[in-house]
């Protein structure tokens, strides 16, 4: 069977190539969150997991892992209206598409639809 890498999912890739895809994920979404330690506030992990993640000494788990590749996913969507200062405190500030809730907090106990859904009504000019 032949698969693409677009097809695979992070525990199906080879132990090589899932380390360079979540180092790839968590170097775009820590430099939204200025550090890797905010990130892990953010993911309600320990300060030292995303190193260990970097690394290839640690794996997200699956549910942590979700969540970074939404993250990853939101924030590029984002930097497409604004520039990444803008995007890091669009995330955690409170947003009225989603009623009043943050998008970081939404990603992480909802994934990452209804947060996009917000960000095409932004896109589009829509008034919350």
């Amino acid at each position: 069977m032949v698969t693409d890498a677009a097809t695979l999912t992070p525990d199906l890739l080879p132990a090589r190539g899932r380390l360079s895809f979540v180092k790839e994920r968590l170097d775009n979404v820590a430099a939204a969150f200025g550090s890797s330690a905010t990130l892990a506030r953010y993911l309600g992990v320990n300060r030292s997991q995303p190193t260990q993640w970097r690394k290839g000494a640690e794996s997200p788990s699956l549910e942590t892992g979700r969540a970074l590749l939404d993250l990853d996913y939101v924030i590029a969507r984002a930097a497409m209206l604004w520039p990444m200062e803008v995007v890091h405190d669009w995330l955690v500030g409170s947003n009225a598409f989603l009623n009043g809730a943050r998008p970081v907090d939404v990603v992480r106990s909802e994934g990452a639809k209804a947060v996009i859904e917000a960000l095409d009504a932004e896109l589009s000019g829509a008034y919350a």
